[in-house]
């Protein structure tokens, strides 16, 4: 077996693996990227890059790069149960993963990092009772390397295996469950859809599906449905679903009639809320949606894995120089990301129960349509320019009925 150190291994080349060896890199770390994947491979998300995701690009330095290839969108229309829409406006696109990501992983070579794929963790290298890198097994033939490193990232998205392995799983099972297929129109139908679209059908509550319209006329169609609230969608079988929702939907029904499927309908678990899994222990920090850093109630989160993978990158970065750093990057960095993310993850849990109930949804549409204080709320909901809970609580619905 063989082995060699660097000064920060990262364990999955993702959005916020990728910020995080790029960052690290661009501050004059050597880094080593991994993946169990070539690139470039397919990753089962929405593809949506809304307002957070491409502000988070921009301090990356590649907001422009990734922008170039995305489908240019200005609008997100979300449709209550009812039937009603509201349309809010911002600077959004939507990108395919496959692409994003190898995108991202470019971005981290050309910052200095190295690329290792295919290889999966197998184990942590612990010293002192600290993450001191990790054992790698290649997916083809060939033996397993050894990485030993000062810091480690895990980067692994929602699976609890890897978390397992490193001792930082806190729950293994998921938060949510999504499934999305890709779909090519013609041209003239694909002009006709210039916005992200998200349907709280009341077909698929608590849960949602949507309707992203990507470059070169290919769609992302997809549900997804949540496990963390009291109430259950009418089948928890996600491809049923999904059926269900293309079937329902008008808006779907009428894109998939005249579609070319390009792709059959995959699921994915979500880790969400910033719960599942601990932050880090002495030499690992826990990124991206390892973490729980996706939204509960949109299941956005390519915006906070990149978020995330910045501040681990720094924090590291800056502690490489201390010869007993393992625990204080370690808390530094769940320190930050509780203090910039934890109030507002909480607050969209609560925005998530409310968006259960059918008649809360309709109540807002139909509010948010007329102008006012409920279409306020919302367009800044979507820029992350409020707390939830200004809007979901007693004393906001009411106001919203009022305002």
């Amino acid at each position: 077996m063989s082995t060699f150190e660097t000064d920060i291994l990262v364990i999955g080349a993702g959005p916020a693996g990728s910020a995080a060896a790029r960052t690290a890199s661009r501050l004059g770390c050597k880094v080593v990227l991994v993946d169990r994947h070539r690139f470039p491979r397919d990753k089962v998300c929405g593809d949506a890059l809304i307002p957070d995701a491409i502000d988070a690009l921009e301090k990356l330095g590649l907001k422009q790069r990734v922008l170039a290839e995305a489908r240019p969108l200005r609008s997100i229309r979300i449709y209550a149960p009812n039937g009603r829409c509201v349309e809010l406006q911002a600077e959004m696109g939507c990108l395919p993963r496959s692409r994003l990501d190898e995108l991202m992983r470019a971005g981290a070579e050309l910052a200095g990092a190295t690329f290792l794929a295919p290889y999966r963790a197998v184990r942590a290298v612990e010293v002192d009772g600290a993450v001191a890198g990790a054992v790698l097994e290649p997916h083809d033939a060939g033996e397993p390397v050894t990485v030993r490193a000062r810091f480690t990232l895990l980067a692994t998205g929602a699976a609890a295996g890897p978390l397992e392995q490193f001792g930082v799983c806190e729950r293994k099972a998921a938060s949510a469950i999504a499934a999305r297929m890709y779909v090519r129109v013609p041209e003239r139908v694909a002009q006709e859809h210039d916005e992200l679209c998200i349907s709280y059908d009341r077909h698929v509550c608590p849960g949602y599906g949507w309707l992203f319209p990507g470059p070169g006329g290919v769609f992302n169609v997809g549900v997804g449905y949540f496990n963390d609230t009291p109430a259950r969608p009418p089948t928890t079988n996600v491809r049923h679903l999904f059926e269900r929702f293309v079937q329902t939907f008008a808006p779907a029904r009428a894109l998939l009639a005249v579609a070319q499927p390009l792709t059959d309908v995959r699921g994915a678990p979500l880790r969400t809320s910033l719960a599942g899994a601990r932050l880090g222990r002495p030499g690992l920090l826990v990124i991206g949606e390892a973490a729980g850093l996706t939204y509960s109630f949109s299941g956005e989160g390519i915006g906070k894995a990149i978020a995330s993978g910045i501040i681990a990158g720094e924090i590291v970065a800056d502690a490489l120089p201390e010869k007993q750093a393992a625990v204080s990057a370690a808390n530094a960095y769940a320190s930050r990301i509780r203090s910039e993310f934890a109030e507002r993850f909480r607050a969209y849990k609560i925005a998530q129960r409310w968006l259960a109930h059918p008649a809360v949804l309709g109540l807002l549409a139909r509010r948010a349509s007329a102008g006012g204080y409920a279409r306020e709320q919302l367009q800044a909901l979507l820029t992350e320019t409020t707390d939830p809970r200004e809007l979901f609580s007693v004393a906001g619905l009411l106001k919203a009925c009022v305002l």
